[in-house]
């Protein structure tokens, strides 16, 4: 996939817009509609993102996010994207939806087909929308397809609906919604062998900071490292039983693994919540607990799918 950090001309594109956050189940609609059309008109499909959330800007919350740039960008190409154009949304955002069309769109992309969510809006103050793009169809000479919300369990599939989940730590029903599990990635730093001292080494990684934060607990996950996949236990939170300071960990113990992964890249996937985090009398409990936790994830694998 070719990757633009700003305008260029690609000619004859078939067109998906959006911010695409997560990539989730409805988004991949938009996405593969017209990657069909690119290749229904031997032409080459073309995304335009921004480098962050519009209502960064247009607003003073900063709207956490499911996927940091690098990660979508990664998905994308798998998905079989041909270029993904990444756009400063502030040095956009003040021209008129109409402006956009004729100036941006038309001028560098010349497009065949422009694929659109139903609630896609842009232009200054988002006044352009799909009715907009439908009423310059036949003036540029391309074809517009709005997708319809994507459904499932009787929920609009949405990233405001799937951050909710992530927040509470629901991640069977964010998974439902995003058609893959959340995931982290991180580099394995040096911690303070805490975990090893009971008997239950663990990997530790910085959370990520644009990444959407989970709630501090004890959860079942899966561990990608150097391609190959098994199943953990991470902490999120604090180590209130053996550390006397507040410092934000994120460690995953690893079943049936005990190789030095010092500096390895992992991506880990959240299955279940297990458990909220707790602080227990004596470190012996807390040893009794692990044992129940990873107890917890020989049953539980069983009821979950490959992914």
């Amino acid at each position: 996939m070719n990757i633009y950090d700003d305008l260029t001309y690609i000619q004859n594109s078939s067109l998906a817009l959006g911010f695409f956050d997560g990539l989730h189940l409805g988004h991949r609609v938009v996405l593969k509609n017209a990657i069909h059309v690119a290749k229904e008109h031997n032409s080459v499909s073309t995304v335009i993102i921004f480098k962050e959330h519009p209502l960064n800007y247009l607003t003073d919350a900063k709207i956490p996010q499911i996927l940091t740039l690098d990660e979508k960008l990664e998905i994308l190409s798998n998905l079989g994207i041909d270029n993904t154009v990444i756009l400063d949304f502030e040095k956009y955002s003040h021209i008129k939806a109409q402006d956009y069309i004729e100036n941006i769109l038309i001028k560098y992309f010349s497009p065949i087909a422009i694929t659109t969510g139903f609630n896609h809006s842009f232009g200054f103050n988002g006044e352009g929308n799909g009715n907009l793009l439908k009423q310059n169809k036949e003036k540029y000479n391309y074809k517009y397809f709005e997708v319809p919300p994507f459904v499932v369990n009787n929920n609009i599939v949405s990233c405001s609906v799937i951050r909710n989940y992530i927040q509470l730590g629901n991640f069977p029903d964010s998974e439902k919604l995003l058609g893959y599990r959340f995931f982290i990635k991180g580099t394995v730093t040096e911690g303070e062998h805490l975990a090893s001292k009971l008997g239950f080494p663990s990997a530790n990684i910085i959370y990520p900071e644009d990444k959407i934060n989970i709630p501090h607990g004890v959860y079942f996950v899966t561990v990608m490292i150097d391609n190959k996949k098994y199943n953990g236990i991470l902490n999120y939170g604090f180590a209130p039983t053996v550390d006397n300071i507040n410092n934000l960990k994120t460690e995953v113990h690893i079943l049936g693994f005990n190789q030095n992964i010092y500096g390895k890249n992992l991506k880990i996937s959240f299955i279940t919540k297990i458990r909220n985090q707790m602080k227990f009398e004596n470190i012996e409990k807390l040893k009794a607990q692990i044992v129940r936790d990873i107890a917890f994830t020989e049953i539980y694998k069983y009821y979950v799918k490959e992914n």
